[in-house]
């Protein structure tokens, strides 16, 4: 009987209906209780199964002092489901036409916010950043500062890793963890060695991103409760993109390379 039933679910049968209508198709009627037994479908729910399958055309109920049910036909009892798929068919083949004129007619009315997105969770934050890292094509620019949405692993992630195989650059300034610093510091230098252009800073605004020149994504901190609330920003802005770039930059020409803050710290890796 189990082969069948993944068939009988696809074509729209709920996983007790296939159970019950396989059971239907091996005896010529059955009582409730036996269809229950024969299925394994619970008693207080054979029924409203038994109803839904009538209602299909796939069971037949056998009036009398005792009410019997048997399967219909296979052969009769599929028309009306192939009947309903066929209109469902037509239905859904008529509304590209149907509907695309109300699409058209809204398309200059789109607003002004649509290239700015909103991130609350970590793990949306790190799919949305290693999505933009991997369609990024030639550079991307990172104020880094705890706290973090990505793990504070001492190896570059995956899909930075893929980007940066296809030549796209990572330049990133971190901002000093003071609370480990021997093991920021290795992270720094792991990073370095692994291809990405490292910056250190004692002080960063904010945590920033920057993908080619019309993408960027920043945090947005809950001040009281910083570890509780971490919210990200992504826009699509190319005037906005150059802004940022330029505030980069000038950060960048003022933080230590990995080796003068090392020195600095009197740290030997």
């Amino acid at each position: 009987m189990n082969k069948y039933l993944t068939e009988l679910i696809e074509v729209g049968l709920t996983l007790n209906e296939a159970k019950v209508y396989s059971c239907l198709l091996q005896k010529h009627t059955f009582t409730a209780t036996e269809i229950s037994q024969c299925c394994n479908v619970n008693r207080s729910r054979i029924y409203s199964v038994l109803e839904s399958l009538i209602n299909k055309g796939l069971c037949i109920e056998k009036l009398g002092k005792i009410r019997r049910f048997q399967a219909a036909a296979p052969d009769i009892a599929f028309d009306k489901l192939i009947s309903e798929q066929n209109e469902k068919l037509r239905t859904l083949n008529s509304l590209p036409e149907l509907l695309s004129p109300i699409y058209q007619s809204n398309t200059d009315n789109s607003s002004p916010l649509e290239f700015i997105e909103v991130y609350g969770t970590p793990s949306s934050i790190i799919k949305k950043h290693h999505t933009l890292e991997l369609e990024s094509k030639e550079i991307v620019l990172s104020f880094c500062k705890s706290p973090y949405a990505m793990s504070n692993d001492l190896d570059i992630h995956k899909e930075q890793e893929e980007s940066m195989k296809t030549g796209v650059v990572f330049k990133s300034i971190f901002e000093v963890e003071k609370d480990d610093i021997e093991f920021f510091a290795r992270r720094m230098k792991n990073f370095e060695d692994q291809g990405e252009e490292i910056k250190v800073a004692y002080h960063l605004p904010i945590k920033l991103h920057v993908f080619d020149n019309h993408t960027v994504m920043f945090s947005m901190i809950n001040q009281v409760n910083p570890d509780q609330n971490l919210t990200y920003m992504v826009i699509e802005h190319s005037d906005l993109a150059e802004t940022l770039i330029t505030t980069f930059y000038k950060y960048w020409g003022e933080a230590l390379t990995v080796s003068e803050f090392l020195k600095k710290e009197n740290i030997i890796l």
